[in-house]
């Protein structure tokens, strides 16, 4: 059994402003009167995500300073009234600052465990899951400032015809591999946690990575010519660092990390777009939760 620990409103607020406000990251710009004339309902959001984790004690000061300095260096990045020089300085900082928070290695952020070292099934390694809002936040603001999204429904599904093909075969290939590898074996199961996981890893998790990776880094190698090498550079630099990023899983982690990138970052490629690579890698991750051994075998 699994259980979570008592939780304050004080410490969940932060978390509920935060969901929002990238659920919001797809909503129109708000006419309000006076100097601003508009306002972006999310970045209202990702500011109120951002006090309230200051006055729960969730984040310190150097956190939100962090923060707002990789807010400031995304929102440079993408002004076309900077220089290429002064964009592209900015966008590197940027990725750093990123991944950074992504890896938790910024000071000043308490992050709420949620599961404490809990076994889904006898054969499997235990899990421990944080809500990790140094990351979400990173994941927020890399959606919203620099990453591009479908502008209307229409175009959602359009791209989700589009991606239907790649993103399927990408999930069951790494079915195929994680169980020729021995990675896991079929244990399905519905933990009293799915819920829980799958909040987490959607908006926490699965947001953050392919806004850094293929929002961030990919997009950014797309950017260097039209030629289709950039193209191919893209899909293969993106997927290699998102295997490494998992180097501390082992080796063999790495190598179905890797294959897992190549897959996200095809579809993408289709669009370029991060809505269906966002879902794609969150319906790979609760399969592999809800229908085989999590995270791994012992």
């Amino acid at each position: 059994m699994t259980t979570m620990p008592e939780l304050q409103f004080l410490q969940i607020l932060p978390y509920i402003f935060l969901y929002t406000a990238i659920a919001a990251a797809w909503l129109p710009k708000v006419a309000v009167p006076g100097p601003l004339n508009s306002l972006v309902p999310g970045h209202l959001l990702a500011v109120l995500a951002g006090i309230s984790a200051l006055v729960s004690g969730l984040i310190t000061p150097v956190a939100a300073a962090a923060l707002l300095v990789l807010a400031l260096l995304l929102w440079a990045s993408a002004r076309n009234t900077l220089s290429l020089s002064l964009r592209i300085l900015a966008s590197v900082l940027a990725l750093v600052v990123a991944l950074m928070l992504a890896m938790h290695k910024l000071p000043g952020f308490h992050n709420i465990l949620l599961l404490d070292k809990v076994r889904f099934s006898d054969d499997a390694i235990p899990f421990t899951l944080y809500a990790n809002f140094d990351k979400g936040m990173a994941g927020y603001l890399l959606l919203s400032l620099f990453c591009a999204r479908a502008s209307s429904v229409r175009q959602f599904l359009a791209d989700g015809k589009r991606i239907a093909l790649p993103a399927l075969l990408t999930i069951a290939v790494l079915i195929a591999l994680g169980l020729v590898a021995h990675f896991f074996s079929f244990s399905p199961k519905l933990p009293e946690a799915t819920l829980l996981f799958l909040a987490v890893n959607l908006f926490l998790t699965c947001v953050a990575e392919e806004a850094f990776f293929r929002g961030l880094i990919q997009e950014a190698i797309y950017r260097l010519g039209n030629k289709p090498v950039f193209g191919y550079l893209a899909i293969v630099v993106s997927a290699v660092l998102f295997g490494l990023a998992h180097l501390g899983g082992g080796m063999q982690y790495v190598a179905l990390a890797t294959v897992a990138g190549l897959g996200y970052a095809i579809v993408y490629h289709q669009t370029r777009r991060l809505e269906w690579v966002i879902l794609t890698h969150a319906a790979f991750n609760l399969c592999h939760f809800l229908l085989f051994t999590y995270p791994r075998l012992a």
